[in-house]
């Protein structure tokens, strides 16, 4: 995969900022995170962006996160979450993981 990767804290922080300073469309640059709330699980919000992406017709991101956020305990369980909604591969790089999610389900 060679798309440019979703930075999830950046993503996760812009958002917060912009619901508290804007009131409507949290002006993200990816049209299917406008669907896109956050929530404090990781694996709980990591399925929500692939759900929104799934209703825009989006079939694929990368999505990179920081190990603090999704640490390696959580992994089986976001594994578990998309797998019927599309496939997953976390490749670790030492403080942050790449989330390459491919083959999104409608």
């Amino acid at each position: 995969m060679s798309e440019q990767a979703i930075n999830y804290e950046n993503l996760v922080a812009s958002y917060e900022d912009r619901l508290l300073n804007q009131l409507r469309s949290h002006g993200v640059d990816l049209d299917f995170l406008e669907m896109w709330v956050p929530d404090e699980d990781p694996v709980a919000s990591i399925l929500n962006m692939v759900e929104a992406a799934a209703a825009f017709g989006t079939e694929m991101f990368t999505l990179r996160v920081a190990n603090s956020s999704l640490p390696s305990a959580k992994r089986g369980e976001l594994r578990a979450a998309l797998g019927p909604i599309s496939d997953i591969e976390i490749d670790d790089h030492g403080d942050f993981s790449l989330v390459h999610i491919s083959n999104i389900k409608a």
